[in-house]
């Protein structure tokens, strides 16, 4: 229930200040606004206030904003015309238009920030050095060659000061090879790294974990560790005589099967023993004890000032990132599998809300972000497409055709339908996949 209302009130806020961009320059023009709608289809509640119909409608994806004389075809009558969208000067109605996006832009120029100066709980070892502790078998990074010790130090020839660093080259890189300077011992070695696509998220993924020790940090009732007497402290020494160094370690050996286990595990500076028989998961498929792991983590908060430049330098790599992404897709240097939609949404909406107020603004941010960018793209459908219309206006001296109008608007709802299915098949697929 929280994933849902999460999601309806990020995509809420999100569609909100969109349309509230069109309305409020619309009305500082003198246009005519019907209606303002947020969600599409049969109408929940409204209220009608001076000329507007303001409704709250039942599918939350998406919103608009009905002006007088919108539609090139439609029949205004003479006093309705100083108050008509497509008898404004061309400056006029590109700024209506452009204003939704603006409004997005605006929204996470704000919130970025806002989000540094809040502060958030962030695991710790991202601000450390890029020291391996782990790698798991199978996958990308031991593929690679990479090995438990190693210190990253360089991808493609930039440097890598921290695993946050580290993460990030390798979440936006899937499938595309990254050439890894590595110190091993005290020599220097090159290494290619490939990383996998994550099945969820569509990132980049290595397999490779920094140093996490196996300390317990909460127990869960309803199953055996608990049962056994575990408590959140205890560090787990070994598991049928295996020494266990790292959690990975740790639930590698635990998920394999449901066969009794001898524990020894560290408390209070002495040793004790206990048997525990995993049970299964039939969601997760795996067998569990019902123990996670310690999260040590540190607070990132900043001051106003510093707030502002972090979250405008935050926002400007957001920015370069996201058309590094939508390049990767044109060019097939990413999958197309990579791309989510509302399922995807939700489920992260959900998530941030359950870690707080930080993340949750985070997501907000993030999402207009985009939002703002991907609708000044010049295609048909979004405001980008009416602005170059209006631009092209401008050069003829007259309005584009009506027919091509109606043609060019065909074509931008066919493309984001088959965007649309698409993204939500893959949001299926990786709810299959999990």
């Amino acid at each position: 229930m929280l994933t849902i209302i999460s999601f309806v009130v990020v995509l809420g806020v999100l569609i909100f200040i969109h349309e509230l961009g069109h309305f409020a320059v619309a009305k500082l023009g003198g246009v005519g606004v019907e209606k303002f709608s947020l969600g599409f289809g049969p109408r929940l509640v409204g209220v009608k206030y001076g000329e507007t119909d303001y409704v709250l409608s039942l599918l939350p994806l998406g919103g608009y904003v009905k002006m007088v004389g919108e539609a090139p075809d439609e029949e205004v009558s003479e006093e309705d015309r100083a108050r008509s969208f497509t008898y404004k000067p061309i400056w006029l109605r590109a700024a209506i238009v452009a204003a939704g996006p603006m409004m997005n832009l605006l929204l996470a120029a704000i919130l970025i920030p806002a989000t540094f100066m809040l502060g958030a709980d962030v695991p710790a070892f991202l601000d450390e050095p890029a020291f391996v502790g782990f790698v798991q078998s199978d996958e990308a990074g031991a593929k690679a060659g990479i090995l438990k010790g190693d210190l990253i130090e360089e991808i493609n020839g930039e440097k890598i000061r921290t695993w946050e660093e580290l993460l990030a080259r390798v979440t936006l890189n899937p499938g595309t090879p990254l050439t890894l300077e590595i110190e091993r011992g005290h020599e220097k070695k090159t290494i290619t790294l490939i990383p996998d696509t994550h099945v969820d998220s569509g990132a980049g993924v290595a397999g490779i974990y920094p140093p996490l020790e196996p300390v317990i940090g909460a127990l869960s009732d309803g199953y055996p560790a608990k049962e056994a007497g575990l408590k959140p402290g205890d560090r787990i020494i070994s598991i049928d005589g295996v020494g266990i160094t790292h959690w990975n370690e740790l639930e590698d050996i635990i998920h394999k099967n449901g066969d009794k286990k001898t524990f020894v595990v560290s408390r209070d500076n002495g040793l004790i023993t206990v048997e525990i028989t995993p049970k299964f998961n039939e969601e997760l498929k795996a067998y569990l004890i019902g123990i996670s792991r310690k999260h040590i983590t540190v607070v990132r908060k900043y001051g106003f000032i510093e707030g502002v430049e972090k979250g405008l330098t935050a926002g400007a790599k957001m920015t370069v990132q996201l058309f590094v992404v939508i390049k990767g897709l044109v060019v097939g240097q990413y999958s197309l599998k990579t791309l989510g939609g509302p399922i995807m949404i939700a489920r992260e909406a959900g998530r941030a809300a359950n870690a707080g107020l930080s993340d949750i603004l985070s997501l907000v941010a993030f999402l207009s972000l985009q939002l703002g960018i991907i609708n000044l793209f010049p295609l048909p459908v979004l405001d980008g497409g009416h602005i170059l219309f209006f631009g092209i206006e401008a050069v003829k001296g007259k309005p584009l055709s009506e027919r091509f109008m109606v043609v060019a608007q065909q074509v931008g709802i066919a493309l984001l339908v088959t965007l649309m299915v698409l993204v939500t098949y893959n949001d299926v697929l990786r709810l299959i996949g999990r």
